[in-house]
């Protein structure tokens, strides 16, 4: 019921009490007023006062002498005092406000007034004036008589009045009374269903309450509930458990001394007293908070705790929740440690195996530019039949590198370029063109049919594409003869996904093997007597590029009639029309060494190649890196400005005008993404393209670099044949700059390319053992050949000296600062043009290195010391440091 019922309820019976109680009252009241002592006193005056006249007239009758008149006085003294009364008191007032008894009394009283004349003269005029007394009385008897008989009928009919309103009274007090019993009724009535329903209502919360102590006690969580003084009110069996401590122990102990860590103790007080002064909660209503708890043993776990406080009007009481999450930190632990273990793992596949191709890769590149060197010279019919297996079986090997780098990064996610639009119809012709030759070889006959409908323009990633195509092209050639394959490009209706597929009438797959096709090393032919050569991993490859890509390869085949290989890509079709440059991107494994990084060669539509001679600004912080660049574009025919670093170079650019710009990239305060930013932002080489020109080989950084508006990156060291490549893709055709170049004879396009014998694996980084090879000493030489003997001798003995101080101040150093990690750096540019391989890992693994203070030095002083003999044994005379 509600509680307003209740309060109404309540007046009603508190309003008809009072009711109750006043009628009560009035009821004594007019009791009193009807008792008999009252009505005898008035009917027996004015009786009385007619005996009195009587007595009067006797004692005057009876008076004969002067000593009776005495006795008249008093009779009429107290006929007067009755008349005095009946004239004067409130009993009598009804009797007096009748108009015929107020004539009554007025004659009474007059003749009283005249009575008194007589009664208060002389005796002798009272005795002769009895007779007039006498007379005078008996005129008044009639009318006391009358005055009586009045007086009695008034008070009758005042007391009936009176008796029918007390009547009346007790009418409406039997009513209240009647209607308080049935109130007083009504309410117990209501109190009996109150009490049936509060017993209801104890009996559901005597269960309520059962239920949640049973929950509570069954708790695998600790559960406390603490007062506002910090002392601890209630516990479960779960904390019991978890903190060490019994129920007995817990209540009334402080909180924060049982269970709180001494170093959490000070903070926990200072958040309590900040809570309680009206401070913003800290922990309080946070929801879950992850903090530190004390067992009775004093062993400190982690704890999730969670804490809410509930006020009332007496106190506040905070219950809060703590679990023990000892064991799930401990598996987390344990997760990271195993999930680093196998990335630590990964990572040590993947650097294995890019470092046994770029060990392969440095052999493997003095074998081919040896026989390309050979290829030049004169020879016998049998030593070029020698020569040419030799070529052939170098390219195969080189090959077979690149597609297990390639596999590398491909486990590693990297995406090899960002989406710009390109022509599919004529990227897939000039890849079945280039084909063309291999087909014939084979008897085979390669054909393209192309439906993409109206638009051929595509946005996608060309390179990632021809990638694809090429393998399965020379899958499908490789494996077929006197036959056909044929190559269908089609866009499925109305939507993004265009079908490439790829058709030969080759050998066939069995039915068994196409699942294993798509696997990693997997050769169907793996028979001594196999028919073709390669790892059995270009299928695995192609598989995870159309993964990567958002596609799906599948491949039909039957064995003796030929396979269908099927891949669909998203590739929407674009009206923008013409290509476009790509944003960024990430090496190729095919591109080795110093080839450059970045969009994919521009189409006939596009940039021609440049041969004329160009003003073309070199920056780099580097002096031996700087001085061999410029020897290689002088010898090619340019005229060329160098700057010393980043700010020199925006100024530069400021100054002059330049066809292209090589920009180193880690240079100390301005680097070379901060520079190329400001020359753009400046607007300084307007049409003219920045190539990074930097020793960083991780792809990640390369992507941060075209990322940042440069047009191409181009890997240290170089050579003079990169540079050329790089100049005819990217230098201005317009040649707006009005350069001035005079270029010696003798520094023609013959002359010899600078560290161009070192090994470099697919980022370009220099092999580590390309530093011991017996021919290691060509690259010193041929430095000295490309600057002259008496300048790089100057430089020679500078960088010695350089290293020395370097040295020097990393044995006084107690950390590695990043001035200590940028002059690293710029050593190992240099080690890297001198050929020093060694010497560079040695010096970019300070650079790099996650410790803070200085390592043993050991090493890098030994690799220092021969390398230093080596420098020293190319200029005799010359103190090296």
């Amino acid at each position: 019921m509600s509680r307003s019922v209740l309060i109404t309820v309540g007046l009603v019976l508190a309003l008809l009490a009072v009711q109750s109680v006043r009628l009560g009252r009035e009821v004594l009241v007019r009791l009193e007023v009807l008792s008999t002592a009252a009505t005898d006193s008035l009917q027996w005056t004015l009786s009385q006062a007619e005996i009195e006249q009587l007595k009067l007239e006797n004692a005057i009758l009876s008076a004969r002498s002067v000593q009776d008149l005495s006795q008249v006085r008093r009779e009429f003294d107290i006929l007067y005092s009755r008349v005095a009364t009946i004239r004067e008191s409130r009993t009598f007032q009804s009797v007096r406000e009748a108009p015929e008894n107020a004539q009554i009394l007025q004659r009474v009283m007059a003749r009283i007034d005249r009575l008194i004349t007589y009664i208060d003269g002389p005796d002798e005029a009272l005795l002769s004036g009895l007779p007039k007394v006498s007379e005078i009385l008996r005129e008044n008897r009639d009318d006391l008589r009358v005055l009586a008989l009045a007086g009695l009928s008034e008070h009758a009919r005042a007391t009936e009045e009176k008796r029918l309103n007390l009547f009346a009274i007790l009418s409406r007090l039997a009513w209240v009374v009647l209607a308080l019993c049935v109130a007083l009724g009504l309410t117990a009535l209501m109190l009996g269903r109150l009490y049936q329903r509060g017993k209801r209502l104890a009996e559901r919360t005597r269960f309520a309450v059962a239920r949640m102590r049973a929950m509570i006690t069954s708790s695998l969580d600790a559960i406390l509930v603490v007062g506002d003084d910090g002392r601890i009110q209630e516990v479960n069996g779960a904390a019991e458990t978890i903190f060490g401590y019994s129920r007995g122990e817990a209540i009334g102990a402080d909180m924060a001394g049982l269970i709180v860590p001494d170093h959490l103790r000070d903070a926990h007080e200072q958040g309590m007293q900040a809570y309680c002064a009206g401070g913003p909660p800290k922990v309080i209503g946070q929801g879950r908070v992850q903090l530190e708890a004390k067992r009775k043993s004093g062993e400190i776990f982690p704890v999730e705790l969670s804490i809410t406080a509930s006020q009332s009007a007496e106190e506040t009481v905070f219950v809060s929740y703590l679990r023990d999450i000892s064991e799930r930190i401990a598996a987390e632990e344990e997760l990271t440690r195993t999930r680093d273990e196998a990335l630590a793992g990964e990572r040590a596949k993947a650097d294995l195996l890019t470092v046994m191709s770029h060990e392969m890769r440095t052999p493997l590149t003095g074998i081919l530019g040896a026989s390309e060197l050979l290829d030049g010279t004169s020879l016998s019919p049998e030593q070029r039949e020698y020569l040419s297996a030799i070529r052939i079986s170098g390219d195969r090997l080189m090959a077979h590198v690149n597609d297990v780098l390639q596999l590398s990064q491909l486990e590693t996610g990297v995406d090899f370029e960002h989406q710009r639009i390109f022509n599919l119809s004529d990227l897939v012709q000039e890849l079945v063109d280039a084909h063309q030759n291999v087909a014939r070889r084979g008897r085979n006959d390669l054909s393209l049919h192309c439906s993409l409908g109206a638009i051929d323009d595509v946005l996608g990633r060309p390179v990632a594409l021809k990638k694809i195509l090429i393998s399965l092209i020379e899958n499908a050639l490789q494996y077929t003869s006197d036959g056909a394959v044929s190559v269908d490009v089609q866009r499925l209706g109305q939507s993004d996904t265009v079908e490439i597929s790829i058709a030969d009438t080759g050998a066939g797959i069995a039915e068994h093997d196409l699942d294993r096709i798509f696997e990693d090393f997997i050769r169907l032919d793996a028979s001594y007597a196999r028919s073709s050569d390669g790892t059995g991993l270009g299928l695995a490859i192609t598989r995870r590029i159309v993964v990567a890509l958002g596609g799906e390869i599948s491949c039909e085949s039957e064995l003796g009639e030929g396979s269908l290989f099927t891949i669909a890509l998203p590739l929407p079709a674009s009206r923008t029309g013409g290509p476009a440059s790509a944003v960024g991107g990430v090496p190729t494994p095919e591109q080795s060494g110093a080839q450059a990084l970045g969009p994919a060669p521009q189409s006939a539509n596009n940039r021609q190649p440049i041969n004329g001679a160009g003003r073309i600004l070199v920056v780099d912080d580097n002096e031996i890196n700087r001085v061999l660049v410029e020897r290689m574009l002088t010898s090619l025919g340019h005229h060329v400005v160098m700057a010393s670093g980043g700010a020199e170079g925006v100024e530069a650019a400021r100054a002059g005008c330049f066809d292209l710009i090589f920009m180193d990239i880690s240079m100390p305060e301005v680097d070379g993404i901060d520079a190329s930013r400001q020359i753009r932002e400046q607007q300084l080489a307007e049409g003219t393209q920045i190539v990074a020109l930097t020793a960083h080989v991780a792809a990640r950084d390369h992507a941060r670099i075209l990322d940042a508006g440069l047009a191409e990156v181009v890997t240290k060291p170089v050579s003079k044949s990169t540079l050329a490549a790089v100049i005819s893709r990217r230098m201005r055709s317009d040649r707006p700059c009005d350069t001035e170049i005079t270029v010696a004879s003798q520094l023609s396009a013959s002359a010899p390319e600078p560290a161009a014998t070192t090994g470099q694996t697919a980022g370009g980084a220099v092999s580590h053992s390309a530093a011991n090879s017996p021919d290691q000493r060509s690259d010193i030489a041929q430095f000295l050949h490309a600057l002259g003997m008496d300048r790089g001798a100057r430089f020679l003995v500078g960088y010695c000296e350089e290293v020395g101080q370097f040295l020097s101040e990393l044995r006084s150093a107690e950390t590695l600062d990043p001035a200590l990690r940028q002059e690293a750096h710029r050593l190992a540019g240099s080690a890297a043009v001198l050929g020093f391989a060694d010497l560079r890992e040695a010096f970019l693994g300070l650079e790099h290195a996650e410790i803070q203070h200085v390592p043993d030095l050991t090493a890098l002083v030994q690799i220092w010391d021969q390398a230093s003999q080596e420098i020293a044994e190319c200029l005799p005379g010359k103190a090296t440091g």
